[in-house]
Formats: structure tokens, sequence, C-alpha cells
């Protein structure tokens, strides 16, 4: 079983009604909190193990690497987002942090479509060649992606009830390109608090008038349904890198009272 944060051990042992109240929010005792977007949430999931030294991260991969791999590992290890990131990962799994990072079922689900994408064309580039699949739209990836899925029903009908020692490509791709839960949850989503939306209302009215205004201002509707859902949660903090709330801050802000954090540096502050 992987190691939990405090929120995360209350969670498991006592159930999300015991992390929410009736209405859908958050508990006294998990506030203040910050509300990770998907943005945040992806790249806090690329930096899993990057917590480890670099000597820890070389000698697990140095084995039969190629020798030009080292060298695009420490041009990565030098942008500065990765390695305050790193550094966000690190408090949230190790420090004693004064706020409640959480994600929702809308963060998870652009997570593991992400996931699917970034995973089929890290597979399909040694398989075929970068270029090709660089061309590639992500409703090409879409079809491909359910090419396979359709293949593995298939495969996994007919070998039903037979013994394999073995897993097969299929299998293999399943298995790659779909996140399992519990081992998100281990890994990549370790030091973060899932919570489920309960009795979420958006009645008309509020559309034609706070929420209009991010329309207004041409934010996407994930990006409003974060904004919304932050509310709904009662989160002091809303998290993104995603450069349109870096334009709107101040109007989320002023619409919301909920401080919007645009940067590494700015999460790792109220940390």
């Amino acid at each position: 079983m992987c190691n939990k944060t405090i929120a995360q051990k209350y969670f498991y042992g006592y159930g999300m009604m015991s992390v929410l109240t009736k209405n859908g929010k958050l508990r006294k005792r998990f506030l203040p909190a910050i509300y990770f977007d998907s943005s945040v949430l992806i790249e806090y999931w690329m930096t899993e193990d990057m917590e480890m030294s670099k000597t820890e991260v070389d000698e697990l991969l140095k084995k039969n690497e190629l020798p030009h791999l080292p060298v695009v590992r420490n041009i990565l290890r030098s942008e500065t987002k990765i390695n305050k990131v790193v550094e966000i990962r690190k408090k949230l799994l190790f420090g004693k942090v004064k706020v409640t990072p959480i994600v929702t079922p809308l963060s998870l689900l652009e997570l593991i479509e992400w996931h699917a994408e970034a995973s089929f064309k890290q597979i399909a580039s040694e398989a075929s060649g970068v270029v090709f699949i660089q061309k590639r739209s992500k409703k090409q990836i879409g079809d491909y992606l359910k090419k396979a899925l359709k293949l593995a029903e298939l495969e996994a009908k007919e070998q039903k009830g037979k013994r394999r020692c073995e897993s097969t490509g299929l299998e293999i791709l399943m298995s790659e390109t779909r996140l399992n839960r519990s081992f998100a949850e281990c890994h990549g989503l370790q030091g973060l608090l899932q919570v489920d939306i309960v009795n979420f209302h958006l009645p008309i009215n509020k559309v034609w008038q706070e929420s209009s205004a991010y329309a207004y201002l041409q934010l996407g509707i994930a990006d409003i349904m974060h904004i919304l859902l932050a509310q709904q949660l009662g989160c002091q903090y809303i998290a993104s890198f995603d450069s349109d709330f870096a334009r709107v801050k101040d109007i989320i802000s002023e619409e919301t009272k909920i401080s919007v954090l645009t940067s590494p540096e700015e999460i790792l502050a109220i940390l």
C-alpha cells in the first residue's frame, strides 16, 4: 500500500462524506484548500519520481541506457518550472503543509485524456517514427485508441479461460495507455486529495450573471467549470498554469474571492 498524506488517510478511513458536508462543501478540517486544475495536475503527475535525488534516478536508469538519454534528462532538469513543481511534490509528500491540495473528477478526466494521448504517441513514435505520429490530430489519436480498444476486447473474449504466461501486445498497450486507479493513487496522484462533486447546481441566473463574464473573456468551458467547482467546494485558492487564468485572475478573484495562483512559486508560497 502506498504512503498517504494526513488528508488522504482520513478520506480512505472514513469515506467521502467525512470530507464533504451534505451541501458539498469541504469540512473545516480540510480548509484552507487549494484546487488544482488539470494543467497543474498534469505537471504534478509528470514529476513523479523526480522527488528522488539525481543520483538515485541515474542509478535506476543507467543500465542499458543509450548515451544521449542522460544528456536529455539533464537538459530537462535545468527547466526552472519543472524543478519548482518537483518542490511542490516534495512538500506535499514529505513536508507539513498549511493547505489541502484538492482534485476533482473534472481534473481527473482531463488527466486520463492527456495520459492516453501522450502514452500512445510515445509508443507510436517508437513503432513508426516521430514525424508520422506528431502530425496526427487528437481526433485521429482517438480513432487509433478506439481500434486498439476494440481489438483488445475481441482478444479478451477469444482468450477467456485459456492459460497464458505472458501478456499479449494488446494487453501491454492497454496497460500503458489506460490509467489504473490504484496504481495512479499510489504514484502520480500521491499527496493529493480527490473529492466528489456533490449537490452542484448551475442555475440559469448564475450563467447570465457572474459566470457570463468568464465566457465573454474567452475562457473555455472546462476552465469555467474548474472555477465554479472550486467555489462549490469552498476552496480559498485555485491553481492553474493555463495562461487564460493569468489573463483574468483579477476578474476571478473579484467575482469569487478565490485567490488565483498561476505559477509554481505562488503555490509554494501558500503551502
